[in-house]
Parts: structure tokens; C-alpha cells; sequence
């Protein structure tokens, strides 16, 4: 808890507005040269989201849609596949966080945890949009609810959770050159053994087996939870509200002890 402590008080604290500027670069730099410029952070997820949910929610309306109403399967698409998607994106690039700035690693004034925390930052920026348009579409289905307002909770949660995940394969990255190869692999897996488009009708109709491993999933009780607040109005899934914060303290308090235990090594194994 004294590594995790200190990592915190020094993205929170001292070197918050660093974070905060290097966050704002990434989503820029990321894009530079393209007509539309940092526009594509915001239009990429959006195009992402409509192709899930046209398909999902509208070509097989039948198998998804619930009360005969597509709007309400595209809505549970959403309040799911919205953080999955950040989650992902943040997984993906972080094995080569530190590997890409290998100057600034070496520098042993520089404070290298803002590089995990700026990219978490940079990530959260379609979760926005895409969370802005869930919610027009929730409430104009399912109306509006007091479990909505548990959604910052929520939010706070996923985003320890994404930290935790960086400051772990961010770390194992500088080590594992393949590693971001098998995180993206299994990121695309990740899709179809978590209950984002395999919404409730389809899963009960699955082999045991099957059910057995979406439920094993981790991911899918932060899914379980965003699905009970944005669109669900009650606690259909009780035990995600206790998995899916317990997942992410435990990814945080590992992130944290990998992070400076193998810190020291970094600078060499570059």
C-alpha cells in the first residue's frame, strides 16, 4: 500500500498538471497530419459504437432486442461496449507506454508513473462521447433513474482499474516485446466472452461451459455493473457490484508493486 500511496500522491498531487498536459499531446500528436486532426479521438469510437449497435441491435433485432424494441438493445450495447472499448484501447497500448519514451525512462529526476496515468487520461476521452450518447439513448428507452447516478462510481472504478492494468503491462512491456501483440489478441477475444453484444436472452440460452466462463470473466461484472445503472434501473447482477470493485483494487495494488519493484531495472533493459 506505501508503493501505491506514493504513485498516487504523485499523479494526483505534485505532477497532476503534468498528466494533464502530456494527456492532452497524446490525443493531439496521435492524430497530427490528419484532416480532421484530434476530431478522429471522438469520431473513431462513434463509428466503432454505431457499427456494434446497427448490427447488433438492428440487423438481428429479434435475437436482441428486448420488449420488441431495438432502441433498448442498442442502449444495453452501449452501457457496455462504451467502457470495454476504453478498457481495450488503454490495455493495447500499453505495453509500449514506457517503451516510447525511453529518454524520459532514463532520466532519473523524471516522475516515469505520469507516463501510465497520462495515457489512462488520454483513453477516457471517446468513453465521454461514447457515455453522452449512451445516455440520450437510455434515457429516451428505459427513462431516466436514481441508479443512474451510481455511474460515477462506476467511472472512478474503471479508471483505477484501467491504471492498474497500465502499470502492469506498461511495466512487463519494457521485458516482453511480444506482449502487446497478445494483449491486442486477446482484447478482441475479450468481446465475445464478456456480456456486451451476448446479452441476457442469448446467454441463458448458451451451454453451461459457456456461461461458466463469461461469468469467470472479471470484465464482465464491470460490464454487468454499467448495464444495472444505465439501463437496468435495479441490481440485476449484486455480486458485480462487489467483483467488479474488488478486481480493481486488486489490479491497482498489483500495478503498483510490479511497477516499483522493477523499476530500477528499467533504464538497463532499454
Amino acid at each position: 500500500m506505501r508503493d501505491l500511496l506514493t504513485i498516487l500522491r504523485s499523479i494526483l498531487g505534485r505532477n497532476r498538471e503534468l498528466v494533464f498536459e502530456l494527456a492532452r499531446r497524446e490525443v493531439t500528436e496521435r492524430y497530427a497530419g490528419t484532416a480532421l486532426g484530434s476530431v478522429w479521438a471522438v469520431v473513431t469510437p462513434l463509428l466503432t459504437m454505431a457499427i456494434y449497435v446497427g448490427l447488433f441491435a438492428f440487423v438481428f433485432p429479434v435475437r436482441l432486442g428486448e420488449g420488441g424494441s431495438p432502441w433498448f438493445g442498442a442502449a444495453l450495447i452501449l452501457s457496455g461496449i462504451v467502457p470495454w472499448i476504453t478498457v481495450a484501447d488503454c490495455a493495447t497500448r500499453a505495453p509500449n507506454v514506457l517503451l516510447g519514451h525511453r529518454a524520459l525512462v532514463r532520466q532519473v529526476v523524471f516522475p516515469i508513473e505520469v507516463l501510465p496515468a497520462k495515457t489512462v487520461a488520454a483513453c477516457l476521452v471517446p468513453q465521454l462521447v461514447g457515455t453522452i450518447v449512451g445516455l440520450s439513448i437510455a434515457f429516451a428507452t428505459a427513462g431516466p433513474s436514481w441508479m443512474q447516478l451510481l455511474l460515477p462510481l462506476l467511472w472512478v472504478t474503471q479508471v483505477l482499474l484501467m491504471f492498474g492494468v497500465m502499470l502492469v503491462f506498461s511495466t512487463l512491456g519494457v521485458w516482453l516485446r511480444d506482449l502487446r501483440e497478445i494483449v491486442a489478441f486477446l482484447a478482441n477475444i475479450g468481446l465475445y466472452v464478456a456480456p456486451i453484444i451476448l446479452l441476457p436472452q442469448i446467454i441463458a440460452g448458451l451451454p453451461n461451459f459457456a456461461r461458466i466462463i463469461i461469468a469467470a470473466n472479471p470484465f464482465s461484472h464491470m460490464v454487468w455493473c454499467f448495464h444495472d445503472a444505465t439501463v437496468s434501473h435495479a441490481f440485476v447482477h449484486p455480486w458485480s457490484w462487489f467483483a467488479f470493485p474488488l478486481f480493481a483494487a486488486s489490479a491497482l495494488i498489483a500495478g503498483a508493486l510490479v511497477f516499483t519493484k522493477l523499476k530500477p531495472a528499467m533504464g538497463e533493459a532499454m
